[in-house]
């Protein structure tokens, strides 16, 4: 009774919602890029500063300040400059939680 049905991905309706939205998702696709690509930077960046300053830090404070936003990063970098123990980083992390 019912012939063999088509695959999703091969019909003209699909094809034109992709052909469609292609540029969309594009134009996303290329921000989440640059926005974990900030992220990663400012990671980077501020764990250096803080290990210069303070010497290696624990897996602990490394893995909470991964963890932390690209906007709590950015003012980590604002603050550590304020830090004079190694104790500050802890208060400061601690206020973010």
């Amino acid at each position: 009774m019912l012939g063999e049905l088509t695959p999703l991905e091969q019909t003209r309706a699909y094809r034109e919602i992709v052909e469609k939205n292609r540029p969309i998702w594009r134009d996303e696709g290329r921000q989440e890029g640059r926005q974990e690509g900030r992220q990663r930077e400012a990671r980077t960046l501020i764990l250096r500063q803080l290990q210069r300053r303070f010497g290696p830090l624990t897996p602990a404070r490394e893995a909470r300040i991964a963890s932390l936003p690209l906007e709590r990063l950015e003012d980590l970098g604002e603050a550590l400059l304020d830090f004079t123990v190694s104790a500050d980083l802890d208060a400061w992390l601690a206020r973010q939680e």
